[in-house]
């Protein structure tokens, strides 16, 4: 027959390992997290494209002489504004529109994370991919292209007539065919898009490598809520 002492003892020694137990235990899953590396942080491409309702941009265009630095003004003064969001395929987007270099422009995009992406789910780019270089699909090629690619840069400073901005470039290069190239004097052709964080885009640039002129949109004002 087991004494009241004999049970308290081994009660209370039970209870001692158990503590040991849960604490090592505790103690090996805290440095186990610590050994976990964490999620690494991008930036959130919203940050850079600001597409909220009611949200605008004004912009003057230019062709300039790489050779002369003379610049001549090309058309009126075009603007980019963020007409509404929209749902497609339970998702949430902004439709764009307004006119870039004297033309009509529409555009519709959504942001998710570091990904901005166009009305077909197609990544435009990625500020977690910066300076990777990917295949443009098919439907963003440029007119007479046969293929494509794009890259994401950091830029320093950009200036514009609404000030100087470091910038995230989204570069893309067309590839054109040899009777393109002839009506050109280059098979290939750049365009970038400049967007400054808390602004969206500040510049748009077109050229061609072997040619001596540049064309530019830059901003002149905006309205970003």
């Amino acid at each position: 027959m087991y004494s009241p002492m004999r049970i308290t003892n081994k009660v209370l020694a039970l209870a001692i390992a158990s503590f040991f137990v849960l604490s090592c235990s505790r103690d090996g899953v805290e440095f186990a997290r610590e050994e976990v590396p964490s999620m690494e942080e991008y930036e959130p491409v919203a940050d850079f494209l600001q597409l909220q309702v009611g949200n605008y941009w004004v912009y003057e265009s230019f062709s300039i002489d790489l050779e002369t630095g003379e610049e001549t003004p090309l058309y009126k003064r075009d603007s980019i504004f963020v007409r509404k969001d929209t749902l497609i395929g339970r998702l949430a987007y902004f439709v764009l529109e307004g006119s870039h270099l004297g033309q009509d422009y529409r555009a519709v995009l959504r942001c998710s994370g570091p990904e901005a992406m166009d009305a077909e789910g197609h990544l435009l780019f990625s500020t977690a991919a910066i300076g990777d270089t990917a295949q443009l699909p098919a439907n963003l090629l440029a007119n007479g292209a046969i293929s494509g690619d794009y890259c994401l840069h950091e830029t320093k400073e950009v200036e514009v007539p609404y000030g100087t901005f470091g910038a995230l470039e989204y570069r893309r290069t067309f590839y054109f065919s040899s009777s393109e190239a002839i009506k050109v004097g280059d098979n290939t052709r750049h365009q970038s898009d400049f967007y400054a964080r808390g602004i969206g885009l500040i510049q748009y640039t077109s050229f061609f490598p072997n040619l001596p002129m540049d064309i530019e949109m830059r901003l002149v004002r905006c309205k970003v809520q």
